[in-house]
């Protein structure tokens, strides 16, 4: 890689020539947390990120939250820190995540992160993503590969309720699989006016934050208490929910590829697909993207097919990624 773009370090990715991490492991002295979802239970010394991703570190990561020094960055809002001038821009993934302009002398770089989808797939229950234009874009690859194109928000959203209606009139419990944190409070908005949903207490916590946060939702409930529909993350074990007989869906951008141990999978994701990816790296005029992680080398290969000089990036000791 050139210089003054993005470097591989001990913490992660880090702004080369700078002091910055993006999204790193471990406790560098400082870092920008893109979003709350899968944060770590480390977190920087000092840690630019969202007021809203700040208050949903609050109720998921209290411990970790208390160890680090938060500098809430507003969307459109300019600030400087050292020689870098950063500006935060809604990235549509999850309430709060955010994209980081980073601007400084040879510099003009976009940290997307991991977007979320837009127009008639975008999140329900996220601020709407905003499309930047960059010299230097780096964005994640969850799902770089061109058979992830996922259909409209609304339409699995509807696909979720006919799952509900049709278990419940056959006399089970519907048991709706999806992250705590995002795809959770797409499903609570469409479906809490309809049906009481008892919610896992991570996706209960968070549910709680976006209602503080001004998001209308309605209907949930603990899962000690009464409800027609469970809600639990991937990591949940069902069988030990107690809830009789039940069908399962769940809810990611893997059921393109199928999900074993469901009866039904719904690709209701909270990231960009392959095809959105695509119109965002081509939208923002980037000479250089830089894809990381997921099905990077896809992404980039399909982006050096249209022009653009684009990289593949990995970052060190990579943990496996999560299915949803």
């Amino acid at each position: 890689m050139t210089r003054s773009e993005v470097e591989r370090a001990a913490n992660g990715l880090r702004v080369q020539g700078h002091s910055l991490y993006l999204e790193p492991r471990g406790r560098p002295p400082l870092g920008f947390l893109a979003h709350a979802r899968g944060a770590r239970p480390v977190l920087p010394e000092r840690a630019v990120a969202t007021a809203a991703t700040i208050r949903l570190l609050e109720a998921a990561q209290p411990r970790a939250l208390r160890r680090t020094a938060a500098l809430p960055a507003a969307y459109g809002q300019t600030f400087a820190l050292a020689s870098l001038k950063l500006t935060a821009h809604p990235a549509g993934h999850v309430l709060g995540s955010a994209q980081l302009r980073c601007e400084a002398e040879d510099l003009d770089l976009v940290y997307a992160g991991d977007l979320g989808g837009a127009g008639k797939r975008a999140s329900r229950t996220a601020e709407p993503r905003e499309q930047l234009r960059c010299r230097t874009l780096a964005v994640r690859a969850l799902y770089g590969h061109p058979r992830y194109v996922f259909p409209p928000r609304d339409q699995a959203l509807e696909k979720a309720a006919q799952f509900v209606e049709k278990t419940l009139r056959e006399g089970k419990t519907p048991v709706l699989v999806a992250v705590a944190l995002g795809a959770a409070q797409d499903l609570v908005e469409h479906l809490g006016g309809r049906r009481t949903l008892r919610l896992h207490p991570t996706a209960r916590r968070a549910c709680d934050v976006y209602a503080a946060q001004g998001i209308a939702l309605k209907g949930y409930v603990s899962l000690e208490d009464d409800g027609e529909v469970v809600l639990v993350p991937p990591t949940a074990r069902i069988e030990r929910l107690r809830i009789g007989e039940r069908r399962i869906c769940a809810f990611s951008g893997r059921a393109l590829d199928g999900i074993p141990g469901v009866d039904e999978a719904i690709p209701l994701s909270d990231h960009a697909g392959f095809d959105e990816l695509m119109a965002y790296a081509l939208e923002s005029g980037a000479k250089r993207v830089l894809a990381i992680d997921g099905h990077a080398e896809d992404l980039a290969s399909a982006l050096r097919g249209r022009g653009i000089e684009a990289l593949a990036v990995r970052e060190h000791h990579q943990l496996r990624l999560p299915g949803f």
